[in-house]
């Protein structure tokens, strides 16, 4: 298809590039057709420089994470208000809290110990953790047994 475009008399104009999910887009515009080529060479060393928010995120969610990296170890002189830092610093302090339970929580499960797991979790105040966890060991346990013959 390039080759053919190159082999015109009139050659085809770049129209314009795009970064899509599949990588670069170019449109060709021809004399009297429309082409559009994506180079796969290119598409697969250029990596995409912006990065993709989680669509799962809520809107106060992206709020606090920006909160929590622009003025959580703000110095005096950044743009930040005083009230903005303590509630960066509070909810960093909390975030730290919820991975440190999850660690804890995920490493009793990788021993084998999944109701003490649920029960930290319970413990810690993070119902969803524990909901996903039960949820984990109960798929764990039916696949387990599943895979033995006895069905022990």
């Amino acid at each position: 298809m390039t080759l053919a475009l190159l082999a015109q008399d009139s050659p085809a104009t770049l129209q314009s590039c795009v970064f899509e999910d599949t990588g670069w887009v170019c449109r060709y515009v021809a004399k009297e057709s429309s082409v559009e080529l994506v180079p796969p060479s290119v598409a697969r060393r250029l990596p995409d420089a912006r990065p993709r928010p989680d669509p799962a995120l809520t809107r106060e969610e992206m709020r606090q994470a920006k909160l929590i990296r622009r003025c959580a170890d703000a110095s005096w002189m950044s743009l930040c208000t005083p009230g903005d830092r303590k509630e960066a610093r509070e909810l960093k302090e909390a975030a730290e809290a919820r991975a440190t339970l999850r660690l804890k929580v995920t490493t009793l499960v990788a021993d084998g110990r999944c109701p003490d797991a649920v029960g930290a979790a319970l413990q810690g105040g993070d119902l969803s953790l524990a909901r996903e966890i039960r949820e984990f060991c109960s798929v764990d346990k039916a696949g387990s047994a599943a895979a033995s013959p006895d069905g022990k």
